[in-house]
């Protein structure tokens, strides 16, 4: 997988597809294909969306006339992950999600680990059960130096990256976690296999920053 987005804080769900909006015009290589989008509905639920091809653009027309779109760009925690087209199913597997928090990543953030769970599936237990999101992933990280994923994980108030020692040799990566000071929201992306490898993250990142930081009061 390509590409994650996860954001938390005032409109997370339209903070995130600025972001991924802004990686799409940017960036060129695995991109506008798969994609899979959750954010928590008002009754605290995570709702998603999902595509084989096109990537936001065929996510946009396919909900934009949809009612419950407006509460999901409002949403105060979303994420998304996203790559080239025609990925196995069910898509959900690259990107979880719960109430209590939601799990991206990017290249196999559903393979298994040490422990023969998916990674993914190790960090949201992990959240579940309380672990803040930096612990959460960089214990599974540590535990699976050689699995080919990257993990994003985000609740409420909080949120995390940790690429595994395998990733972090690549020369193609890039990552960007902005929080605020008051730490009233933030948003992390991690990425591989896309051009060009500097300032992608970071550009894409201040895109959907900028949504977040236009709600402080």
């Amino acid at each position: 997988m390509t590409i994650g987005i996860a954001a938390f804080g005032a409109e997370a769900g339209r903070a995130v597809w600025s972001a991924w909006a802004e990686a799409e015009r940017f960036g060129k290589g695995d991109l506008h294909g798969f994609a899979v989008f959750y954010a928590l509905a008002p009754d605290g639920e995570p709702l998603g969306l999902e595509c084989q091809r096109g990537g936001l653009g065929t996510i946009r027309a396919q909900w934009s006339t949809r009612p419950d779109l407006a509460w999901m760009m409002a949403s105060p925690l979303a994420a998304v992950i996203t790559s080239g087209p025609d990925r196995p199913e069910p898509l959900s597997q690259f990107l979880l999600a719960s109430r209590k928090g939601l799990v991206t990543g990017h290249r196999l953030p559903n393979r298994a680990g040490v422990s023969g769970l998916p990674v993914n599936v190790e960090a949201l237990a992990l959240i579940e059960a309380g672990i803040d999101p930096a612990t959460a992933v960089q214990r599974v990280m540590d535990a699976n130096p050689r699995v080919d994923a990257g993990l994003i994980a985000v609740t409420a108030g909080d949120i995390a990256l940790a690429d595994s020692e395998r990733v972090r040799e690549r020369d193609d990566r890039g990552e960007a976690l902005i929080l605020a000071p008051d730490r009233r929201y933030g948003l992390a992306l991690l990425h591989n296999s896309i051009e060009p490898v500097k300032g992608l993250a970071e550009a894409a990142a201040r895109q959907g920053a900028a949504v977040l930081a236009g709600h402080e009061s």
